[in-house]
């Protein structure tokens, strides 16, 4: 069952995002970790906010351990506040003006 996942890094910035997609080689759509189906990310009030959806907790678990964890350590990010909820719905995504321009 799919699984969103809300990360906040409190006091996070893009340019530590930056450094992290450039750490994991992450690029447009290359090199993307097994299992995920949709990633955002942005700026909020308190930092910078990723909002992910994985076909199960477990592919993000590997993802987190194998991959993202050393990643953001090595960009200075602080350990994010997660929230997580299983998917109920979704419709269809459409990129909003901006998006996609890494």
């Amino acid at each position: 069952m799919a699984i969103a996942l809300a990360l906040e890094f409190a006091g996070g910035t893009q340019e530590q995002y930056d450094r992290v997609m450039d750490k994991l080689g992450m690029k447009g759509t290359e090199n993307w970790p097994q299992g995920i189906i949709l990633h955002l990310a942005g700026p909020t009030e308190k930092g910078w906010e990723v909002v992910d959806v994985w076909e199960s907790r477990q592919d993000f678990d590997r993802f987190l351990a194998e991959r993202l964890g050393r990643a953001v350590l090595e960009a200075g990010l602080p350990a994010p506040t997660p929230k997580e909820f299983t998917v109920y719905n979704s419709m269809g995504l459409r990129s909003p003006a901006g998006a996609g321009r890494r």
